[in-house]
């Protein structure tokens, strides 16, 4: 297991690269994206019934996240506070 000081970079180390992605890393965030977009993509494809839509959804959700991951308070974990932002965007174009 690779490591970010004494964090290991593996399965369970959302909130090291939560944490860099605040301070301005790129390359954190972008591991974010390619850590959970099947996931985000899966649950709003479930949702809307519709690729495109579901496509939509995704890049909506990461775009919010990259806004707001300064308020992201870690009180959840990241998936956690990401999937409900992935379901908000499915169930808000359905309307």
């Amino acid at each position: 297991m690779k490591t970010l000081g004494s964090i290991g970079i593996g399965r369970d180390s959302d909130g090291a690269l939560v944490a860099a992605a605040k301070c301005g890393d790129t390359h954190a965030f972008e591991q974010l994206v390619l850590r959970y977009k099947r996931r985000v993509f899966a649950l709003a494809q479930r949702i809307t019934n519709n690729r495109e839509d579901a496509e939509d959804v995704v890049q909506d959700s990461f775009h919010k996240v990259f806004l707001h991951l300064g308020r992201f308070q870690e009180k959840s974990q990241f998936s956690t506070w990401l999937t409900r932002i992935g379901m908000n965007g499915a169930f808000m174009l359905l309307r």
